[in-house]
């Protein structure tokens, strides 16, 4: 009886690349070809961590990994892991049967990564075989090496993690908004938090690892309040609502973290294309072009988001004195100017 998913494949035409890609990492990662580094393991932690409840990866932790990846982990280890991720997350938000079958395998290399030392050193890349031969045959196995520690186990360990995760984060939160940037250190978190330096370095790799973390959670909240999925059908007046919160929220954000926001700022030549930077402009984008049909919603919804710089709202705020609620405001007139609509608004 056959077991192929062919019906499927018209939804994911991509399947087979990224079949291909898995198995080729998980072959490389058995043999040593392919050692992953430290930001990698990290990443596979943050993955593991996240499907210690579910046993699946999703596609909110995929897009975290991908955003505290950046542009960073294009040049570990040639960008295969993050190149992987990528392509898995299509697969992911639509599934099928299939799509789920490789997102299994994706995550049975994740959490066989975490149960491995990071590489010293980024690996070289592979050399020239970017696909499986035929001649392969049993060695293209795409099941990777297991722990012989049982699964309920190797769970446990994944929550007690994610709780030390979540205890660390919180006490360089503390630090952070009661003592300032220049006071989070990582023997201050780990003072803070009752566990050795050794434990917070292990965890974040360095200060820059730490900081990262820090954003992260914070853009996740704010991606989970303002950046789920927008139902096409959505009207006008509410595309113009979800534009105001978007805005004020974001803005009340980075007051709230303005410190972090400034330390975390990528550089002109990477600033528009970071991950969360391209996700708010496909977003305002979208709300845009609902809210204005005749605008030239792509242009212009860089034209928003540049009031939303964390460097302009710190000019603005510190250096000029601007108070938050002349700063909401002036988004909300921002907002009813592009999209003509002259109704009066309230913060």
């Amino acid at each position: 009886m056959s077991t192929t998913h062919e019906p499927d494949r018209p939804q994911h035409p991509h399947l087979d690349s990224v079949q291909e890609q898995l198995k080729a990492l998980i072959r490389d990662f058995r043999h040593g070809a392919w050692q992953p580094t430290a930001l990698e393991h990290r990443l596979a932690e943050l993955l593991a961590h996240s499907a210690a409840g579910t046993g699946s990866l999703s596609a909110a932790a995929i897009r975290a990994a991908l955003w505290e990846g950046s542009m960073a982990a294009v040049h570990e280890n040639g960008g295969r892991f993050i190149t992987l991720l990528a392509d898995l997350l299509p697969l992911i938000e639509k599934p099928d049967a299939t799509a789920l079958h490789t997102a299994g395998l994706g995550l049975d290399l994740v959490e066989t990564i975490t149960q491995t030392e990071p590489h010293a050193r980024t690996a070289p890349p592979p050399r020239a075989r970017p696909c499986p031969s035929r001649a392969d045959g049993d060695r293209s196995e795409v099941t990777p090496p297991r722990s012989p520690r049982p699964t309920e186990d190797g769970r446990r360990m994944r929550v007690d993690a994610a709780r030390n995760h979540a205890r660390l984060l919180n006490a360089a939160a503390h630090i952070l908004r009661e003592r300032g940037l220049q006071h989070l250190t990582m023997e201050a978190v780990a003072t803070a938090a009752g566990v050795g330096k050794g434990t917070v370095f292990r965890r974040f790799g360095d200060r820059t690892g730490l900081l990262q973390a820090l954003l992260q959670r914070s853009e996740d909240a704010f991606q989970a309040a303002h950046l789920n999925g927008l139902d096409q059908a959505v009207s006008r007046a509410k595309a113009i609502e979800q534009l105001h919160a978007f805005g004020v929220t974001a803005i009340r954000r980075y007051a709230e973290e303005m410190e972090l926001q400034l330390a975390a700022e990528p550089s002109p030549r990477q600033r528009h294309r970071r991950a969360p930077r391209r996700t708010y402009h496909e977003r305002v984008s979208i709300l845009l072009s609902l809210a204005a049909p005749e605008a030239d919603a792509e242009l212009l919804s860089h034209a928003l988001l540049g009031y939303l710089e964390p460097a302009l709202l710190w000019h603005l705020s510190d250096q000029c004195n601007v108070p938050l609620q002349r700063l909401e405001s002036g988004w909300l007139e921002l907002v009813a100017r592009l999209t003509q609509d002259a109704r009066p608004h309230t913060t």
